[in-house]
């Protein structure tokens, strides 16, 4: 009816004063009609107010994650280069991040996913090159659980692998052969017990891909230390 109105009105070059007349008449009665339904305006506001703290939330943990994932990987490089002190400081550095945004965290279990779970696999996998190169061995998951979930464990178990492999090849320059061979062997331990996992498509099986060309690679690293 309105449309009616509007193209007659625009036909004759005006709307007239019958046509205004008619279409304010025909507002009261859909306002009139639509009294009946009301929203809850204080439901609506809490609803607002939910989405707006949480894209606060998300972005304080996205930037809070970089940087903590910047001093995990530098961790690393100072593992590497045998600053063991100056790793435990960074890695220090990243625990104290990863506690203070637990509680957003745990509030909102979603912003794990992303850039808080990067940060935990990459603190695992720093954490867990740093008791391999002062104590001998492979931290346990349980050493990291109130950190750290099972799969950010394994991916940061699978990455200390790719470490290992290059802490190989600084051996393999001192001619340490022992050295070289104990990469192998853990590395080689590691492929056997992921073996028995059945991981599916995703970026823990795309890890355990790269483990199989790692030990290929530590394997002949070995033999060449061996026969030359």
């Amino acid at each position: 009816v309105q449309q009616s109105l509007l193209s007659h009105g625009r036909a004759s070059g005006t709307l007239g004063v019958t046509a205004m007349q008619a279409l304010s008449k025909l507002h009261t009665e859909d306002d009139a009609g639509a009294s009946g339904l009301t929203l809850d305006q204080e439901d609506w506001q809490s609803l607002q107010g939910y989405l707006q703290a949480y894209d606060e939330q998300r972005e304080s943990v996205i930037n809070r994650s970089r940087e903590a994932q910047k001093l995990a990987k530098q961790a690393i490089y100072s593992l590497h280069r045998g600053d063991v002190g100056r790793a435990e400081q960074q890695l220090a550095s990243v625990e104290k991040v990863a506690r203070e945004l637990l509680p957003i965290i745990d509030k909102e279990p979603r912003l794990r996913i992303g850039s808080y779970s990067a940060v935990m696999e990459e603190y695992a996998e720093a954490a867990i090159f740093k008791v391999f190169l002062t104590e001998n061995r492979i931290l346990k998951s349980s050493e990291l659980q109130e950190l750290v979930q099972v799969e950010e464990y394994l991916g940061g178990v699978l990455d200390f692998t790719g470490e290992l492999n290059r802490h190989a090849v600084a051996c393999a320059t001192l001619r340490d052969v022992a050295a070289v061979s104990r990469c192998r062997e853990i590395v080689d331990a590691l492929m056997g017990q992921f073996l028995q996992f059945d991981l599916r498509n995703g970026a823990l099986r795309k890890k355990f891909d790269a483990l199989k060309y790692t030990l290929k690679k530590l394997e002949v690293g070995c033999l060449g230390l061996l026969v030359s």
